[in-house]
C-alpha cells in the first residue's frame, strides 16, 4: 500500500519516482546535448539556522531537437513544481531522479518541437554539514552558509545542466533573514524588505558554468579593499574580504595583500582582471579554496592570519592566493568544455600559483616547493595503476579522481619543464593568445596547444608535451660517462613492486649541467649521446626544471653527492629525490640515501636540508619494524639535531624575528624532524613545558610557528588528560590556525588507547567537520593507531562520510595506505569495494592504495636487512 501511495502521489507533483524498465537509460556521463541552456534565475530563501532551504529556478534553454523527455541534473533536490513555458504556454512536467549521482529526467505530457524554451522548478533541499552544495555551520553561537560547487554539486542547490561546456549568465537573487549579509558572484543591485526577510537581487553574471556559482550568507564580518588601477587595468577594483563575526584583526593582511598578488597576475597575463569585483569569503569547513568568479570562498586558516603568521601559514596563503586568482582567468573567463580537460584548470593554476607568490614574496621559498609537489606527483605517476594528466572522462564517477596530484602537480611542473625549454617569453605569448582567443568561452587541450605551438613556431612542442599529458609514467633517464662524452637511455621508472609494463618512450626537454654550464635537448629517441666537457660532477636535471628522474652510476653518485652542500636548491632537491628513487626502484644503497641526506642538510634552501628526512619519516610510518625506528631515531638526531643546534632554538614569540626569513623558516621545518622523528629528549622537554604553558593561558610560552609540534610532543607524552584540555580548548577558540594545529595534533595519538581517545574527541559537539576529518586522516599516519581509526571508520562509515566535503570523498580511501603487510592487501579491498558507490567513486585510488602497499612489502623484502645494518650502526 505504502508503494501506491507514493506512486499516486508522485503522478500529481513533480518529486523522485522509481525508474520503470521502459523508461530510457540515464546518461551517467555527458548529457546527451538535445538542449543547451542559456541562462538562469535563481531565487534562493536561506536561513543558515534552519535545516532546509527553497528555491526557483528557471532556466532559459534551447531545445536543439523534438523531444518528450530530458536530461539534467538535480541531487536529493524535493522537487515539488515543475513545468515547462513553451510558445506563451505553461505545461506541468515531472521531474525524476534517476541516479545517485545527480542525474534527473524530466517528463513532458506531449512531445515539444525544437526551440526555445523555460524550465521551472519549484524545490526544497536540505543544507549539507559537509562542503558540498549549499552548506551551513554554527561557528560562535551563529549560523552561517557556504557553497562548494565544484566539480558536480551546483546540483544539490538547483536543478540545471551541471557540466562545465554550460556557460551562461547567473541571475541571483536570495532572501534572508534581515540580520544576514549575503554575497554572490556579481555585485548586489538592490535589497528590500520582505517582512522579517531581506530580498538581495544580484546583477546577473557573466557566463559561467554552474560549478563556478557562488552564495554566502550570514552575519559576517567585512574589511573594504581596492585594487588600484594600474597598467593593464585602468579602473580601480573593488576588493572585500568577508569571514565569520570577530575576526576583524585577522582579516587585515589578506586585504592589504590581496590586490597585489592580482596585480602581479595581471602584470603577468596583459588581460585585466574579468569580472566586476572580487570578494574573498572565509569558512571554517572548506579545507581549502574554490575559485568562484568575483566571489573566492577559502578556508579559514588561508585567509585570516594574525599580523606576524608563521611562515608555514603565509607560505599557503601567498600560493592559494595566487592559484584561485589565476583561476579567474584559467578556468572562469576560459573554461574546459568537459571534465576531460580539466588540467588545463588545476596544472595551469598550480604553474601559475608558484610564479606569482614567488614574486610576491621570494624569501618564502616557495620556488623549490613546486619541485617537491612533482616529487609527489611522480610517486603517484609511478605505480602500477594511474592516469594521465589528460584523462578522459565518460562517467560522473571518474570526475572526482581528475582532482588528485597528477592533474595539479605533474601537470604544473610539466608546464614549468616546456616553460623553461622554449623560454618565458615564448611561453607566456601561447597563454596570452589561448586566454584572448577563447575569453568567456569554452576550450580543449587541443585548442591549447594550438595556441602555444603557434607561439612558439616549433612543431616539435605539441608532440613532445602530449607525451607527458597524455601517457601515465615518470621517465627514468640513465647516464654513464666515458671522458667527455655521456650516454643517455630513456625508459619508465619502476620502484620495487611494480610489475613490468610496456615499453614508454617521451620526448623529453633534457637539461645537463656542469662547471657552470648548461646543455639542453630534446630527447626523443631510447638512447643518445651527448658531449659535456669539464671535470667536475655532472647534474643531469640543470635547474631541477625537469619531470624526470637519472640514475648514474657509483662514481657519478658520488661525486654528485659530495657537492649538495653547494648546489643551487632546486638542483639539489632534483639530486635527492633521484638518489631516493633509485633506492626505491632497488638498484640504489641505503646508505647512499642517508650520505645524501647528511651532505644536504648544509644546503641553504630550506626543502633541500629537510626533504630526504620527511622521506625517510614515511618509510618510518610504513616499513619500519620497532627495531629498526630506535635505529631511525638516532639517525634522524645525527642528521638534523645538528642543523637545528646549528641555528639555535628560542620558542618565545619573536625571538627569532630579527633573523633572515629562511632562517627562521628552516628553524621552524627541522623542529618536527627533532622533536618527533629523531625524538630529541632536551628539545621534547622545551616543548612539552611551553605546550602546558600554552594551554593553561600564557600566550606568551610559545611561538604559532612551533605550536603544533609542541601539541603533539604534550599529546604523546600526557595523553588522554591533555587531550582532553586540548580540545575543550579548540572547541572555545575563534582562532582558526590554533583550531587546525589542535586537530592536527590530536590526530598525532601514537597508540592504541590513544587513538581511541582521539576518535571520541572528533566526534565531539563543537567540532566542525573539517576538523574532525583532519584527525582521522593524520592519525591513520600513525602505526601505532592506523588499526583503531579505520576500524572506526569501517563500523561508521556513514559517519565519516558526513565529514567529507563531496568532492573529497575519495580521499577517505587515504586512511588504509599505510600499511605495509601482504594480507592487508585483502583487507583494503574487502573493507573499500563495497562502499565504491557512497563514496562517489575512487576504483583507481583504491587500486593505487593496494599498488602502495606492495610496493612497500617488496621494498621491505629486499631491503630489510641492509636498512637494519645501517640503522644499527
Amino acid at each position: 500500500m505504502l508503494r501506491i501511495f507514493v506512486a499516486v502521489v508522485c503522478a500529481i507533483l513533480a518529486c523522485p519516482t522509481a525508474v520503470h524498465a521502459a523508461d530510457p537509460s540515464p546518461p551517467l556521463g555527458r548529457l546527451p546535448g538535445t538542449v543547451t541552456p542559456t541562462a538562469y534565475r535563481l531565487q534562493l530563501t536561506i536561513d543558515p539556522s534552519g535545516k532546509d532551504f527553497s528555491g526557483h529556478t528557471e532556466i532559459d534553454a534551447e531545445l536543439t531537437q523534438p523531444a518528450r523527455t530530458v536530461f539534467l541534473h538535480g541531487n536529493e533536490l524535493k522537487v515539488s513544481k515543475a513545468q515547462v513555458i513553451a510558445s506563451g504556454s505553461s505545461t506541468a512536467i515531472r521531474y525524476t531522479q534517476v541516479d545517485d549521482s545527480g542525474v534527473a529526467r524530466l517528463d513532458l505530457p506531449r512531445e515539444l518541437p525544437a526551440g526555445k524554451v523555460t524550465l521551472s522548478f519549484d524545490y526544497t533541499a536540505a543544507f549539507r554539514t559537509g562542503a558540498e552544495g549549499l552548506f551551513h555551520a554554527e561557528v560562535a553561537g551563529d549560523w552561517y552558509a557556504w557553497t562548494q560547487m565544484e566539480p558536480i554539486d551546483a546540483r544539490r542547490m538547483f536543478p540545471g545542466f551541471d557540466e562545465p561546456g554550460f556557460k551562461t549568465p547567473f541571475t541571483v537573487t536570495v532572501t534572508a533573514p534581515q540580520n544576514l549579509k549575503v554575497f554572490a558572484n556579481a555585485p548586489e543591485a538592490n535589497a528590500a524588505p520582505a517582512g522579517a526577510m531581506i530580498v538581495h537581487r544580484f546583477a546577473p553574471t557573466a557566463p559561467l558554468p554552474t560549478y563556478l556559482v557562488a552564495v554566502g550568507v550570514g552575519p559576517f564580518d567585512v574589511v573594504e579593499s581596492v585594487a588600484p588601477p594600474n597598467a593593464v587595468r585602468k579602473q580601480p577594483l573593488p576588493m572585500r574580504v568577508i569571514a565569520t563575526k570577530g575576526q576583524l584583526p585577522r582579516m587585515q593582511l589578506s586585504a592589504v595583500e590581496g590586490p597585489k598578488l592580482l596585480a602581479l597576475l595581471e602584470q603577468y597575463l596583459g588581460i585585466a582582471y574579468p569580472f566586476p569585483k572580487l570578494d574573498l569569503l572565509a569558512t571554517p569547513l572548506l579545507g581549502g579554496a574554490m575559485e568562484n568568479a568575483g566571489l573566492i570562498i577559502y578556508d579559514d586558516t588561508l585567509l585570516l592570519l594574525d599580523p606576524n603568521p608563521p611562515f608555514r601559514q603565509l607560505r599557503s596563503f601567498a600560493e592559494v592566493h595566487a592559484h584561485e586568482m589565476a583561476h579567474q582567468w584559467f578556468g572562469d573567463l576560459v573554461t574546459p568544455s568537459w571534465w576531460t580537460d580539466i588540467w588545463l584548470n588545476e596544472s595551469f593554476a598550480e604553474w601559475m600559483g608558484k610564479k606569482i607568490s614567488n614574486q610576491w614574496c621570494p624569501d618564502l621559498g616557495i620556488a623549490a616547493s613546486e619541485l617537491t609537489d612533482a616529487f609527489s606527483a611522480m610517486d603517484t605517476d609511478s605505480l602500477a595503476r594511474g592516469r594521465p594528466i589528460r584523462q578522459e572522462i565518460t562517467e560522473n564517477r571518474q570526475i572526482a579522481g581528475a582532482f588528485d596530484g597528477i592533474t595539479y602537480k605533474k601537470g604544473a611542473q610539466v608546464l614549468s619543464m616546456f616553460e623553461s625549454y622554449l623560454g618565458p617569453d615564448k611561453f607566456a605569448q601561447g597563454v596570452k593568445l589561448h586566454l584572448s582567443r577563447y575569453r568567456f568561452g569554452n576550450a580543449s587541450a587541443d585548442d591549447f596547444f594550438r595556441s602555444l605551438g603557434e607561439a612558439a613556431n616549433d612543431a616539435k612542442i605539441v608532440p613532445s608535451m602530449r607525451t607527458f599529458t597524455d601517457q601515465t609514467g615518470v621517465p627514468m633517464v640513465a647516464l654513464t660517462e666515458h671522458a667527455n662524452e655521456v650516454t643517455l637511455s630513456q625508459s619508465r621508472y619502476r620502484p620495487l613492486g611494480v610489475d613490468a609494463l610496456a615499453k614508454q618512450s617521451w620526448n623529453i626537454p633534457f637539461c645537463m649541467a656542469r662547471d657552470g654550464n648548461t646543455q639542453c635537448m630534446l630527447f626523443d629517441t631510447a638512447t643518445t649521446k651527448a658531449s659535456v666537457k669539464g671535470d667536475t660532477a655532472l647534474m643531469p636535471n640543470a635547474g631541477g626544471s625537469g619531470y624526470y628522474r637519472f640514475r648514474l652510476d657509483d662514481a657519478g653518485w658520488d661525486r654528485l653527492i659530495a657537492t649538495a652542500g653547494k648546489l643551487p636548491g632546486r638542483e639539489a632537491l632534483a639530486l635527492g629525490d633521484s638518489v631516493w628513487s633509485d633506492f626505491i626502484a632497488g638498484s640504489g644503497k641505503f646508505d647512499r640515501v642517508v650520505a645524501a641526506a647528511r651532505a644536504m642538510s648544509v644546503n641553504p634552501e630550506r626543502l633541500a636540508v629537510i626533504d630526504l628526512g620527511y622521506r625517510l619519516k614515511g618509510l618510518a610510518d610504513t616499513a619500519f619494524t620497532a627495531d629498526q625506528r630506535a635505529g631511525y631515531q638516532r639517525l634522524m638526531q645525527s642528521i638534523y639535531g645538528a642543523r637545528l643546534a646549528a641555528v639555535g632554538l628560542d620558542l618565545r614569540p619573536g625571538a627569532h624575528a630579527k633573523e633572515p626569513a629562511s632562517t627562521q623558516a628552516l628553524r621552524q621545518s627541522l623542529v618536527p624532524l627533532v622533536a618527533l622523528e629523531g625524538r630529541d629528549p632536551s628539545v621534547r622537554k622545551q616543548l612539552l613545558a611551553a605546550a602546558e604553558a600554552s594551554l593553561s593561558g600564557n600566550t606568551q610560552a610559545i611561538d604559532p610557528a612551533f605550536r603544533i609540534s609542541a601539541l603533539v610532543v604534550a599529546v604523546q607524552e600526557r595523553g588522554a588528560p591533555f587531550m582532553k584540555q586540548l580540545a575543550a580548548t579548540l572547541v572555545k577558540s575563534t582562532d582558526p590556525l590554533f583550531r587546525s594545529d589542535a586537530a592536527l595534533a590530536l590526530g598525532s595519538a601514537d597508540t592504541p588507547v590513544l587513538a581511541t581517545t582521539t576518535v571520541d574527541l572528533a566526534l565531539a559537539p563543537g567540532v566542525q567537520s573539517l576538523e574532525t576529518m583532519r584527525m582521522l586522516l593524520t592519525l591513520s599516519e600513525q602505526p601505532g593507531s592506523r588499526d583503531t581509526v579505520v576500524n572506526f571508520a569501517d563500523k561508521h562509515f556513514r559517519r565519516l562520510m558526513d565529514t567529507f566535503p563531496g568532492f573529497a570523498r575519495p580521499e577517505a580511501i587515504g586512511l588504509l595506505e599505510g600499511y605495509c603487510d601482504s594480507d592487508s592487501i585483502q583487507k583494503v579491498d574487502a573493507l573499500v569495494k563495497p562502499k565504491l558507490k557512497e563514496l562517489g567513486g575512487g576504483e583507481l585510488r583504491l587500486e593505487q592504495t593496494k599498488d602502495r602497499i606492495r610496493q612497500c612489502v617488496a621494498l621491505k623484502q629486499a631491503k630489510g636487512a641492509e636498512v637494519s645494518a645501517v640503522l644499527g650502526r
